[in-house]
């Protein structure tokens, strides 16, 4: 079943990732400075997969990488990025 995702720019989807981040609760919200990362676009494998990913993890605090990985990952389920 493939599940109708978001539109949104590299820029809104950066920004909501930030907004995600802040709300964070890991490390109790010890990751709520680290900053969001960018959304390059990518060739999803199958339709229906992820048309973006992030290739750094810019300026995280100790042990956030698990945290803010995380939140890519359910955000990348979410969002479809355009031009």
């Amino acid at each position: 079943m493939i599940i109708e995702k978001k539109r949104a720019t590299a820029d809104e989807i950066k920004a909501e990732l930030k907004r995600r981040i802040e709300l964070c609760p890991a490390r109790d919200g010890g990751c709520r400075g680290c900053e969001a990362p960018m959304p390059e676009a990518a060739r999803p494998r199958k339709e229906g997969d992820p048309n973006w990913i992030v290739v750094a993890l810019p300026r995280l605090a100790d042990g956030c990488f698990a945290a803010i990985l995380k939140i890519v990952d359910e955000a990348r389920l979410e969002y479809e990025l355009v031009p």
